[in-house]
């Protein structure tokens, strides 16, 4: 009997409240029938667990957004997050589906005013804060001048097109840079909106039949409504999450290229815990915990998120994959010079801080 206890109270003394969800709900003697290799299991999760978070790239969340998805795109230098209740690209069945467009200005043939000629009206508008000429089929009410990281950009709703039947629900941001029209849209499902505000929509049975399309009489009063922060629950948080996708938006300056394999070379100390420090050694990095090694491995530059098949070798990309393919964590710069380093751990988006040791 002895026995026994010392050895449960060993397994609990390694294994910790692991060990103990195990045991819960339990008989002693479902417990004796507990295979030790379901506790080594355990140990191994908890142990990895731990080296992940000791060795900083589960630290510093600065807010919520830095647990975003992240999207960026190097040569309309855009950098853009959204969040995880937003699909993105044609999941037209989705709630929120975020789609952005990036074309050449010189290269648009589009239609409603997604042309050459009216992107070049349109810059030199933006350019004095003026709005501009329309594109698409703007809600009057809602055409505005907003600023993106130091870019005007038209800002405006979609509630319907071609067809008097048509319920559409879209927020735009149309602007350009670096020679890009970019244009980053947040649709919504409309059946879901309709459910939720039915005051602002009718029948027509001769034009529509048994479908529900817009009271176009209210339409600006269903946009002023969210405006004020009085929508529906799920409206409101389309509408939010607009702004807050918007409000995200970094503008990157692609003109001055880096070489961060150069750049990284040294020792960084977390700016959160001077315990940890991380060492770029040619192309190794190196991770210590208050002066213990936790690992050394080899990184890898690569040109855009995800991963790219072709690695960099001039080593300006901003992104570098540390250890092997399968079992590998990447990340990106978003920051480097003389004394600060700043990481995003990807995909999680964690931000890490570091400055020159």
């Amino acid at each position: 009997m002895k026995k026994g206890v010392l050895l449960f109270g060993f397994l609990f003394l390694i294994t910790g409240c692991s060990f103990q969800s195990l045991v819960d709900n339990k008989s002693l003697e479902q417990v004796k029938e507990i295979d030790i290799s379901q506790i080594e299991e355990i140990n191994k999760e908890t142990l990895a667990e731990e080296e992940f978070n000791d060795s900083g790239s589960a630290k510093a969340i600065i807010d919520e957004t830095d647990l975003w998805n992240f999207y960026e795109n190097d040569v309309s230098g855009l950098s853009i997050k959204y969040p995880h209740n937003v699909s993105f690209g044609e999941n037209d069945d989705d709630l929120f589906t975020l789609r952005i467009e990036s074309n050449l200005v010189d290269s648009l043939e589009g239609t409603m005013g997604y042309n050459e000629e009216t992107a070049l009206e349109n810059i030199i508008a933006l350019e004095s804060g003026e709005y501009g000429e329309d594109v698409d089929f703007p809600l009057e009410v809602s055409k505005k001048v907003v600023d993106v990281d130091g870019i005007n950009a038209q800002e405006f709703m979609v509630l319907g097109r071609f067809e008097v039947c048509d319920v559409i629900l879209e927020r735009k941001l149309y602007f350009f840079n670096n020679d890009y029209q970019i244009v980053v849209i947040l649709f919504a499902s409309a059946n879901k909106i309709i459910e939720s505000m039915p005051e602002y929509f009718e029948l027509n049975k001769d034009n529509c039949g048994d479908s529900e399309i817009w009271n176009f009489d209210k339409q600006s009063d269903f946009y002023k409504t969210l405006e004020n922060n009085q929508g529906s629950e799920i409206t409101q948080e389309w509408f939010d999450t607009f702004d807050d996708i918007v409000n995200s938006i970094e503008i990157i300056n692609t003109e001055v290229k880096i070489n961060y394999f150069d750049s990284l070379q040294g020792d960084w100390v977390a700016v959160d815990d001077e315990k940890s420090l991380i060492s770029f050694v040619d192309n190794k990095k190196i991770d210590y915990y208050d002066n213990g090694l936790l690992s050394e491995k080899s990184f890898a530059f690569y040109d855009q998120y995800p991963v790219a098949e072709e690695m960099e070798e001039d080593n300006f990309g901003k992104y570098f994959i540390v250890g092997s393919v399968e079992d590998s964590m990447e990340y990106k710069i978003s920051k480097i010079d003389d004394e600060n380093l700043e990481l995003i751990y990807l995909p999680r988006g964690n931000t890490l801080e570091y400055i020159k040791k």
